[in-house]
C-alpha cells in the first residue's frame, strides 16, 4: 500500500492541546497514580502487540481450485473521541493503546465539546502513553476533521467513547467502534484486602460498584451487596472483579473479568487488533 502523506497536527490547527498541561497533570500526580496507569498501559501492551510489521501480503492456493491475495495494513488515521462524561483514565487507555500498539502512523485523541478544564488523569494517562497529539473539537469540528482526513485519501478508524449516535456515520473507509458499557461492576472479596477498593474509585471515579463478600469500610459512592457469591453472580451485567479462583465462574456472567492486582486495568473486549488494518483482498481462478 502507498503511504498517505497526512498531518494530524496541521489538520487540527489552534485546537491542539498545549504540552504545558500535559506536564502540569503530570507533576500533580501521585507516583500511586501514574504506577496504576503504568501498569494499564503495559497489559494493553502485551495483548495488542506491539505491531512488528508495517504491512502483509499473502498468496494462498486452495484445494477449491482458486486462489487468493490477502493484503492488509494499518490504517492511516486512528481517532479516539470522548467527552466530558469520560473520567476514568483506563478506559480511556484501552481505546489509545491498542491504536498506537497496532502500529496506526497517525492516532489522535479528542474530547468533543468539552466544557471547562480537562481531567488531570486523563491528560497523566496519555502523557505516559505518549500520545502526543490531543484536541479539543465541536461535534461539528470532528465531522469537518473527517472530512479532510476523507479528501486526503485517508483511510481511517475510530474509537468513539461519546456514545453519540451519527457522530462518524455514512462515511465510506472509516470503521468505527462503540462500547457498549453501562459504567457499573460488581466486586467479590473473599478477604478484605482482596481488592484494592481506593485503586478502583480512582481509575474509574464513575463507576457505580458494588462490593459483595467480606465487609469492609467501602469509599465514596461504593454500596454494599450480600455475602452470598450468587447474588454477586446474578448481579453482574458486563464487569466484575473477582479472586482468581473464581473467575471461571464470573466468566459466565461477565464480558470483562478483572483478579487482584489488576484494578488499574481495562480492555475492551470486541476491540480487536484487525479493527486497526485496512484489508484488501482478491480470488482468483486457480491452477
Amino acid at each position: 500500500m502507498p503511504d498517505t502523506v497526512l498531518s494530524l497536527s496541521e489538520l487540527i490547527g489552534e485546537s491542539q492541546v498545549d504540552d504545558a498541561l500535559f506536564a502540569q497533570a503530570y507533576a500533580e500526580s501521585a507516583d500511586q497514580e501514574r504506577a496504576l496507569m503504568k501498569t494499564c498501559i503495559a497489559r494493553l501492551y502485551n495483548w495488542y502487540g506491539p505491531s512488528k510489521d508495517t504491512a502483509c501480503e499473502v498468496a494462498r492456493r486452495w484445494r477449491g481450485g482458486f486462489g487468493s491475495v490477502s493484503r492488509s495494513a494499518p490504517v492511516d488515521v486512528a481517532l479516539v473521541l470522548f467527552d466530558d462524561t469520560c473520567v476514568s483514565p483506563a478506559r480511556l487507555l484501552a481505546a489509545l493503546v491498542p491504536a498506537i500498539a497496532c502500529g496506526v502512523p497517525n492516532v489522535l485523541a479528542v474530547r468533543v465539546d468539552g466544557k471547562g478544564d480537562w481531567a488531570p488523569p486523563l491528560l497523566t494517562a496519555m502523557e505516559l502513553a505518549g500520545q502526543e497529539l490531543v484536541a479539543d473539537l465541536t461535534g461539528k469540528g470532528v465531522s469537518v476533521l473527517l472530512d479532510k482526513v476523507a479528501d486526503a485519501g485517508a483511510k481511517g478508524a475510530v474509537v468513539d467513547l461519546t456514545g453519540r449516535p451519527g457522530l462518524c456515520a455514512g462515511r465510506n473507509d472509516l470503521a468505527v467502534y462503540c462500547p457498549d458499557f453501562d459504567r457499573s461492576a460488581s466486586i467479590f472479596l473473599d478477604e478484605p484486602d482482596t481488592f484494592d477498593l481506593d485503586a478502583l474509585s480512582f481509575i474509574h471515579p464513575d463507576m457505580e460498584f458494588t462490593v459483595f463478600g467480606a465487609e469492609v469500610p467501602l469509599p465514596d459512592g461504593f454500596v454494599s451487596g450480600s455475602e452470598d457469591f450468587q447474588a454477586f453472580l446474578t448481579s453482574v451485567r458486563n464487569v466484575a472483579f473477582v479472586p482468581a479462583d473464581r473467575i471461571g465462574d464470573a466468566l459466565g456472567h461477565a464480558r470483562l473479568v478483572l483478579g487482584p492486582g489488576q484494578e488499574g486495568c481495562w480492555v475492551w473486549p470486541e476491540l480487536l487488533p484487525g479493527f486497526f488494518l485496512f484489508h484488501r483482498t482478491a480470488w482468483t481462478i486457480g491452477d
